[in-house]
């Protein structure tokens, strides 16, 4: 029987995902070169200069991804935060962080998994943390930025701080997202729901029931 195919994610989605995760990934790394004494040579100089120059060009097109979904996929832009931060429920994350996760994803064992809407409970959990991270990176980046000798020295210490914190959990969970989507053998068909904007019947029925049920009328029990 041939494979059958199901939208996930929508253009614009496919489209900001990919320019928040490259812009990401150059944030990431030249602002890794400050905390990594290997690499302290692009951190002086011309060198120096190049890789602030990249790490704010990162910034920028992490705020640009952003502005790109408000504008061209505000409605799907609600409804992810609307899953997020209001339908996502607790107990399922509690649930799914408690042990379901681990004796999914490294034993196969789904029977105590909660029934996942488009996202599941990890995910809702990176998607909260990313966008936090995004405003507490954006706002003490620009004090960083521009407020050199025009803030108070605590609020510029103090956003120095934050920012390194916000940085190491976002990249944490960066990383965590980018093994289950590209390398775990029960999830790696994820990416395909970026690259394509589809993934199967068969993955979406098993992986995100919830939402299986929602846009094809089929019950998966």
């Amino acid at each position: 029987m041939a494979t059958r195919w199901i939208r996930r994610f929508s253009t614009v989605q496919q489209w900001w995902h990919w320019i928040f995760a490259l812009s990401f990934i150059l944030a990431t790394v030249t602002g890794v070169f400050l905390y990594i004494p290997q690499f302290a040579a692009f951190t002086i100089g011309a060198a120096g200069e190049a890789s602030r120059l990249l790490h704010r060009v990162g910034a920028a097109g992490l705020v640009l991804a952003v502005l790109i979904y408000l504008i061209f996929g505000f409605r799907d832009f609600v409804a992810d935060m609307r899953e997020v931060f209001a339908d996502a429920a607790p107990g399922e994350r509690i649930r799914w962080l408690s042990g379901a996760f681990t004796r999914y994803y490294w034993g196969g064992e789904k029977g105590d998994m909660p029934d996942e809407g488009r996202y599941n409970a990890g995910q809702t959990l990176n998607y909260g943390i990313q966008v936090v991270g995004f405003i507490v990176l954006l706002v003490t980046g620009l004090v960083m930025w521009f407020g050199v000798g025009a803030v108070l020295r605590g609020l510029f210490q103090t956003s120095v701080i934050l920012h390194d914190i916000a940085a190491i959990i976002v990249v944490g969970f960066f990383l965590l997202h980018l093994y289950l989507s590209t390398l775990h053998p029960m999830t790696k068909e994820s990416i395909t729901g970026m690259v394509t904007g589809m993934v199967t019947e068969e993955y979406a029925r098993t992986h995100h029931p919830r939402w299986y049920e929602e846009v094809s009328g089929e019950e998966t029990s």
